[in-house]
């Protein structure tokens, strides 16, 4: 398989508690392609995603995210 990792920062609008952070990154892994999720105790808004580009794309991980009921946007590719 053709490995394309690249990241994506999603900006959530809440601050997610730790138990939001866990519910989401729990879903994320479910999808194909990626490799962490990660955020910054001074910046947790802000989710870090590592992913192989080849096997999905940054929508669907923002898609996995608002599906979850947050609002949440693509900041950084």
């Amino acid at each position: 398989m053709n490995s394309k990792i690249t990241d994506v920062i999603i900006h959530t609008k809440d601050h997610l508690s730790d138990q939001q952070f866990t519910e989401v990154s729990d879903q994320v892994y479910k999808n194909e392609g990626i490799v962490s999720l990660s955020r910054n105790v001074h910046t947790p808004r802000f989710l870090m995603v590592v992913y192989n580009a080849s096997s999905l794309r940054a929508n669907s991980i923002l898609r996995t995210v608002k599906g979850l009921g947050y609002d949440a946007s693509l900041v950084g590719i």
